[in-house]
């Protein structure tokens, strides 16, 4: 009966582990319809002497439907502006962007965004 019990609670210790690790964050809605929510567990970063870099997966749900599963990659070189890659080539980074603002904070990274231009830079 003892070993029952400790086989029980054993399954019951690892199925709660692995489930309640990580987890879903909603960060923003888009005028489409689309809901956007970090996968919390897949940030990943890296910094250099002349960089920092961080990517995350996300997912893009519309109607309570998956609609796609993407990865975010943001980077910055020295002095720079943030850029965040997208397909092929970088982008200036939005100063309005709730997914980096998440990733930022979760990495416990500062910035913040200078002028009044709506593409404007922003820096670490």
């Amino acid at each position: 009966m003892k070993k029952i019990f400790f086989a029980l609670m054993f399954a019951v210790t690892i199925i709660f582990s692995n489930t309640c690790a990580a987890k879903d964050v909603w960060v923003e809605h888009w005028s489409d319809g689309t809901d956007i929510y970090v996968m919390d567990d897949t940030i990943t970063s890296g910094t250099s002497s002349d960089s920092r870099y961080f990517s995350v997966s996300v997912k893009h749900v519309r109607n309570g439907k998956l609609q796609e599963v993407s990865n975010r990659e943001y980077f910055k070189y020295k002095d720079d502006i943030w850029r965040e890659h997208v397909r092929d080539h970088s982008v200036a980074l939005h100063p309005v962007n709730k997914l980096f603002e998440f990733c930022m904070n979760q990495l416990g990274w500062s910035y913040r965004a200078g002028g009044s231009d709506p593409l404007v830079k922003v820096y670490y």
